[in-house]
Formats: structure tokens, sequence, C-alpha cells
């Protein structure tokens, strides 16, 4: 057996081992191999077999040039190099463990989050598939929290789907948000709902994020303005005046009355005729008022509010002089497209000594000035 182990397979032992490491670590040695190959197989050929015979100088020489090459472009380092994969997808595995955590710690405060939101929220997908949360399945039913957005559309009203769906494609990167009423079947009967929607674009992915309230015109708006709530507020109206009276501070009393109502609720029904004058003294109130409870109502489409802000009633009187969108408002319900037409009695109270009911009686008449026929304006102003 000794025979065989000389220095030319002492060579190619080392030879091949460095091969080995080389292509372990560095999945590299194709070269290496391509020399070590045919020295092997002339070594056992022409050596051990003796099958021809050849000079052995120039094998030995071959041995040692290639040994001598793989030597020279081995990398020494890598026989004591720890492998280190192991620990870099122990690393890994520990970072996706953090973030797989914090990112189920996120999930679970935002579904909580949305627990606390006595709205109904629902997220709409670029697949048309939704997900709803429990509140959202309250104000409008599905079997489950997942549902799609064609099941959306077959429960809503057949005059309502059209204009729903122009509302959300008039949605673009610049105004990715949109309000828009409809109906939807609940236990028989047709309900009216307010949807603010926001469009999330990433990419070419579109995605919805909704906001749904029911509108319950018996009150509406139900949580800013009271006056669709209670007709007997007279009394009310009287206490705020001479509240006002007793701080002897300037005011002024606004009485509008809203002329096309009758008109719409005989078209459209009563329902769409609340909710225009809601949205309407919302609008008022929001540009003219600092108290939403300083607007009482008169009858029933009558109206009263009282600003103390002088900057309010002279912006109001310039808005009266040109028109325009913020006294004659446009709103959109559903297929329905209506406006408001007001009329408007402007008061100022400077004198702080005169009966409430007096005071009452005379911005009452200012607007029954602005009523008649024979005005030019919409408007008439008591100073």
């Amino acid at each position: 057996m000794r025979e065989y182990i000389t220095l030319e397979v002492i060579i190619m032992a080392t030879w091949l081992f460095f091969i080995i490491v080389k292509k372990i670590r560095n999945k590299k040695g194709d070269l290496d191999i391509l020399l070590f190959v045919p020295a092997l197989t002339a070594y056992i050929l022409f050596v051990i077999l003796e099958l021809a015979d050849i000079t052995f100088l120039y094998l030995q020489s071959y041995i040692y040039v290639g040994f001598a090459f793989s030597l020279l472009i081995f990398d020494g380092k890598n026989l004591s190099k720890k492998d280190k994969t192991k620990d870099k997808l122990k690393t890994l595995k520990k970072d996706y463990d953090n973030l797989a955590e914090r990112s189920e710690l996120l999930r679970e405060r935002f579904i909580h989050m949305l627990e606390l939101v006595d709205d109904g929220i629902a997220f709409r997908s670029d697949d048309d598939t939704m997900f709803g949360t429990q509140n959202y399945l309250k104000l409008i039913p599905f079997d489950d929290n997942e549902f799609s957005f064609e099941a959306l559309l077959m429960k809503m009203h057949p005059d309502d789907k059209q204009s729903y769906l122009e509302a959300i494609q008039k949605v673009s990167r610049k105004k990715p948000t949109y309000t828009v009423h409809y109906r939807i079947k609940k236990e028989g009967d047709y309900h009216w709902f307010k949807e603010k929607g926001f469009r999330l674009q990433q990419h070419n992915r579109k995605m919805y994020i909704n906001v749904v309230k029911g509108v319950d015109v018996k009150r509406y708006p139900e949580t800013n303005i009271e006056v669709l709530n209670n007709l007997t507020i007279d009394r009310a109206y009287y206490e705020h005046i001479q509240s006002l009276n007793r701080k002897r501070s300037p005011y002024s009393i606004v009485t509008f009355e809203m002329t096309n109502i009758p008109q719409v609720n005989s078209q459209y029904g009563r329902d769409i005729g609340d909710l225009l004058m809601g949205e309407y003294i919302k609008k008022l109130a929001y540009h003219f008022l600092k108290d939403i409870h300083s607007v009482f109502r008169l009858s029933g489409i009558r109206f009263a509010m009282v600003i103390t802000d002088h900057r309010k009633v002279e912006m109001l009187k310039r808005a009266l002089e040109e028109g325009g969108d913020l006294i004659n408002h446009t709103m959109t319900f559903g297929n329905v497209t209506e406006s408001v037409y007001p009329c408007f009695g402007i008061l100022h109270v400077k004198m702080f000594d005169e009966p409430v009911d007096e005071i009452a009686e005379r911005a009452d008449k200012a607007l029954n000035i602005a009523l008649e026929d024979n005005t030019t304006d919409n408007y008439f102003i008591i100073r």
C-alpha cells in the first residue's frame, strides 16, 4: 500500500481538499476542478495502471503547476472561517418574529380603535371585495364582515345606484374624497345613509375607505344641529333673545324661510325635504354662527338664527347681495338634485329694553317683506 502513497498522491489529495473547501465556502472552484480532473485521470492511467509509457516528468510538472495555481488563488481564511449561515438565519428569524409581533400589535390596536367609532367603516379593495366593521353591519346588514361591492349595490335603491357610482368615478388624485347619500333596503324598507369615502391609490392599485352613518330624517342632522328635532321652540327662542338683552350687546336676528321645500316635499317626499333643510341649516351655522344652538325653528320651513358677531352679519349681507352657492345651495341625495331657495329677513337689535315678543315680531316682519311678490331682492333689512 505504501508504494502508492507518493508525493504526487499527497499533493493531489491536498489539492482535492482545497477544491472541496473552496466549493463549500465560496461556491467557486470550477477552474481548479478543470485542472485537477485531467491530472488525476492521467496519474491513474499512466502511473497506477501503466496503460501507456509517457515521460513522468511532464505529468509531475503538470500536477505541481496546477496545485501551485490553486494555492495562489485560494483564500486561506476559508480554512478557519466559521459558517455563519445558521447564525444569520437565526437573526433573520428573530427579526421576523419581532416584526410579526409589532404588526400584530398594530393590527389589534387598529381593530380596537375601529370599535370605538360609532359610524360604520368599510374597506374596499381593488378586486371589489369589501370588509365592514361590526358597526357597519349594524347599519347595512350583511351575514359576514366580508362581502362584495356588487352585493352592496344590490341592496341599494335602484334610483340611487347611478349617482353613487358617478360620485366614486369623479374621485381623483387631486380630490380623493367624496360624499354621497343613498338608500339601502333594510327590514323591508329603504333607509337613508350618508357615506364619506377616500380613495387610496398605490401604484396601480385603488382601494377605498368608507365611513357610513345612518340619516334619521326626523332628527337630521342629529349630531351638529338640533333645529329639526323640536317644533315647539318659541320659549327657547325668546329666552335666548332675553339673555342677550341682559348683556346689552348688539346682535342681529336673521329669519329665513326655504320657499321651495313644499314643492320638494310634493315631488320627492318629505324625507328629501328634511334632508335639504338639515344640510342647508348646517351650512349656514358653519359660516355665520359661533354657537350652533343659536338656530331656532319657528315653523315647518321658517327658521331664525341669532348672530352676535358683527363681522358675520356683514359677510351674510355680502353673500345676499352677490347671491351664489352660499345662499342658493344645490345638493344631491341619491338620484335627486335640488336647490334651496330661501328668503331672508335681518333685524339689527341695538335697544335692549324692548319686549322680546316685539323684537321677534319685527324680525318676522323683515322676512315677510322679503317674501312679498313686489320685493326685488330675496332679503330685507330692518335697522
